[in-house]
């Protein structure tokens, strides 16, 4: 017969196992800067859920192809492009719908953009194709200075005001601090044109091995969490600076409508997905590949 120590540490080994296998493991997920991290924060905050957030896309592509997260946040071309070559993840949802505007210290519109020169940055990336697509569109014949990086059209702007410069959030609402601003919204620009409410920049796509039950979650999470941005900016301010933010709470106030934080399931967005995708590979056939994914990319 074993003696009371041994019966005691199997029972011990018994309850700590059974604790152990109750515990929900927390989703994990790769988020970029900007918009998609704003999108999230709700989930963030929360213990089930392990956020790593990154800046750039080289993170993104590696996390793409070592297929080590659950969930990942990244540009919805990035996501459809890396499909066709590793079907590992699935769109589930769209959530930023562009934040790119056109801005100077003076007012314009889109016809004193002809024979103009735009500051702008992104050559040959989703920024300059949305910007072309529009002067284009509109039949405006402009000439562009590129930077090489958004911070640099910001240090540009500094310099000389009265020119007009391509920029997104948050940079603009941190330029609201010091400087009058006249801008114009591409994403109205855009419905303009199309028909379609904005585009869908950047989506969340979630591995494909991921339960039903999982998925479901973290679509409402998702949707939970972009509501509560959406309609209590001072909170979400205040989280997003606890959460390690680094910007004032007026920037992230004043930039939290700019980046058109929504979220639209994969099926209900599928559309809308599908003519930004022939936009951009109009524009640059390396962006998506020759062929734009087919049904199972959607879940």
């Amino acid at each position: 017969m074993l003696n009371k120590k041994i019966w005691l540490s199997l029972l011990c080994v018994s309850l700590l196992s059974l604790v152990t296998g109750c515990k929900k493991e927390a989703i994990s997920m790769v988020v970029p800067y900007g918009g998609p991290q704003f999108a999230q924060l709700y989930m963030q905050d929360r213990e089930d859920y392990d956020v790593t957030i990154v800046e750039g896309a080289d993170p993104l592509v590696a996390a793409f192809g070592s297929a080590s997260y659950d969930v990942i946040f990244a540009p919805t071309n990035l996501g459809a492009k890396l499909y066709d070559s590793k079907p590992d993840y699935q769109l589930i949802a769209s959530i930023a719908w562009g934040s790119y505007y056109l801005i100077s210290d003076h007012s314009f519109t889109l016809d004193d953009l002809d024979q103009s020169e735009i500051v702008t940055f992104g050559e040959n990336q989703t920024p300059d194709a949305i910007l072309k697509y529009i002067l284009d569109e509109n039949e405006i014949e402009a000439t562009f200075d590129y930077k090489d990086s958004l911070n640099a059209v910001v240090a540009s702007f500094i310099l000389d005001t009265s020119k007009v410069y391509l920029l997104s959030e948050p940079a603009i609402s941190i330029l609201y601090d010091t400087y009058v601003l006249n801008h114009i919204d591409l994403q109205v620009e855009y419905e303009k044109l199309t028909g379609y409410e904005s585009y869908p920049q950047a989506s969340v796509f979630a591995h494909k091995d991921l339960s039903e039950e999982k998925i479901n979650q973290i679509k409402v999470d998702l949707e939970s969490s972009i509501i509560s941005l959406n309609e209590n900016q001072e909170d979400a301010a205040a989280l997003a600076i606890s959460l390690g933010i680094d910007l004032s709470e007026n920037v992230i106030i004043r930039a939290i409508p700019k980046f058109h934080i929504k979220y639209v399931d994969a099926l209900d967005a599928k559309d809308d997905i599908i003519k930004y995708l022939e936009l951009l590979q109009d524009f640059n056939p390396n962006f998506i590949g020759e062929e734009l994914p087919d049904q199972s990319f959607y879940r």
